[in-house]
């Protein structure tokens, strides 16, 4: 930290704009800094603990954050600044305040050496979201903040706004009552939810193991309510029904033409990849009629467990790292999942991987979210990588971090292009046999022609 301190030193007030700041950190590598020989202690009574290290010509202080400590929402008024992680995650959540109605706008996860962005005006918190691991976070602002007079903080659960004296020493409620010039009851609103899903981006993008743990924490956290949740959900439901049924009038109606010494041949077996708690197959195997055997993969062991309950021959592996030997599939089916892989270079290692345990002229099905739906995140998400710059920090373009509303368990997917995808297909060995556009939330289950509308289903034959 002393090369960093040193630097800002050095800083004049025309150096000091919020976008030359952010490069200025950026030529440092907050993974490797030392910094423990400046850690604050552990806080007793707050929700977290600063050390000021810096207070001209801008602040800089260390702060301490324990397994699920939180700021206050507070209202960044007059001031600006970055957050650089240097050890764990932390959580930025802004809001906007308009006609008393206080609502999430959005969110954003920095993990080890990323940068979160704080903007003059902004209403949010952070959070370390970790329940047992600390977060250690440098933080800089500008002008540098002499004291908490004058700032507003937020209580969600009792609707009032707080103002702060020049006696506080956080931006929280733990504050005693003579630390507040006064307080506001009911002072706003809180927006109905509706979404049930946030985007939520991280810096900088995790590496590939990491991501598939969040993956697989994210539908651990939710397995045992997962098919209530899908069942309940309307348009999802409808949705899955389709897809299911699609995959369910071809394996019925169609043999495998591809191969002439395979004309009758009959589905033995079958391979879903991110089976889930085994519904959807087991569904898929009904609706068809056939009598095949299902093997199914999954990163959750919980989704495993409830899939075995269905009969199904269920492995607890990432695709990549399990072991098949040599043994041949029918068919396969990778559903409502493909886009979780966190790179192209393994998705197509993934897609060779299949290719290699399937039988000649065998189906493959998968759907996979259409960048270019109007009706979902795709437009957003190229927004969000093109304004947050994010190809800089890892990201491809049609990458999202999301997280369910009212969860801290984060997940990752990629949105795709037609071309993209087809083209992927191609190069590991299938032929595209059809796509489809399928209405997920709006217009669900719905065959749809325009290119921008639909999540993409598509069934590919091993060449």
């Amino acid at each position: 930290m002393e090369k960093v301190i040193s630097k800002l030193k050095t800083l004049s007030k025309t150096d000091l704009s919020f976008e030359n700041l952010g490069l200025i950190l950026s030529e440092f590598n907050f993974n490797s800094v030392n910094y423990k020989h400046l850690l604050p202690p552990a806080p007793i009574d707050g929700d977290y603990s600063r050390n000021i290290l810096l207070m001209q010509p801008l602040e800089c202080v260390i702060l301490l954050w324990p397994p699920k400590a939180e700021s206050a929402i507070h209202h960044h008024e007059g001031f600006w600044g970055y957050v650089a992680v240097l050890e764990g995650e932390c959580d930025n959540i802004e809001y906007t305040l308009k006609d008393g109605i206080l609502k999430e706008s959005k969110a954003m996860r920095g993990v080890k050496g990323g940068i979160i962005p704080e903007q003059n005006g902004i209403i949010h918190k952070l959070i370390n979201p970790s329940g047992t691991q600390p977060t250690i976070t440098a933080n800089f602002y500008y002008p540098p903040l002499k004291d908490f007079k004058g700032m507003k903080i937020f209580n969600l659960k009792e609707r009032k706004i707080g103002i702060l004296n020049e006696k506080a020493q956080s931006a929280s409620w733990t504050e005693p009552k003579e630390h507040f010039e006064k307080t506001e009851e009911n002072a706003f609103e809180l927006e109905s939810k509706n979404a049930t899903h946030k985007i939520h981006p991280v810096i900088p993008k995790p590496l590939s193991k990491q991501i598939e743990n969040m993956v697989s924490a994210y539908y651990s956290d939710q397995a045992h309510e997962y098919d209530h949740f899908d069942l309940r959900h309307n348009s999802r439901n409808t949705y899955t029904e389709k897809i299911n049924s699609l995959i369910a009038d071809d394996l019925r109606t169609s043999n495998i033409t591809c191969v002439p010494e395979r004309k009758e041949f009959q589905v033995s077996n079958l391979l879903t990849l991110a089976c889930g708690t085994g519904r959807r197959a087991v569904d898929i195997r009904e609706d068809s009629g056939l009598n095949y055997q299902i093997t199914g993969i999954d990163l959750s062991e919980e989704m495993c467990t409830l899939s075995r309950k269905r009969g199904i021959s269920t492995m607890h592996s990432s695709w990549l790292d399990v072991d098949l030997a040599e043994k041949q599939f029918d068919v396969c089916t990778f559903l409502y999942a493909f886009g979780h892989i966190s790179t192209k270079k393994e998705r197509k290692l993934a897609l060779l991987k299949i290719n290699r345990h399937l039988k000649p002229g065998a189906s493959f099905y998968l759907d996979v979210f259409n960048v270019d739906d109007k009706n979902e995140w795709g437009p957003n998400a190229v927004k969000t990588f093109e304004k947050n710059n994010l190809q800089e920090h890892g990201y491809e373009k049609g990458d999202v971090f999301y997280r369910k509303m009212g969860g801290r368990q984060l997940a990752f997917l990629h949105y795709f292009t037609k071309y993209e995808i087809c083209s992927l297909l191609e190069e590991c060995g299938f032929q595209v046999a059809e796509i489809k556009h399928v209405g997920y939330v709006t217009k669900s289950g719905q065959m749809l022609e325009n290119e921008d509308e639909g999540a993409l289903f598509i069934k590919s034959v091993k060449r």
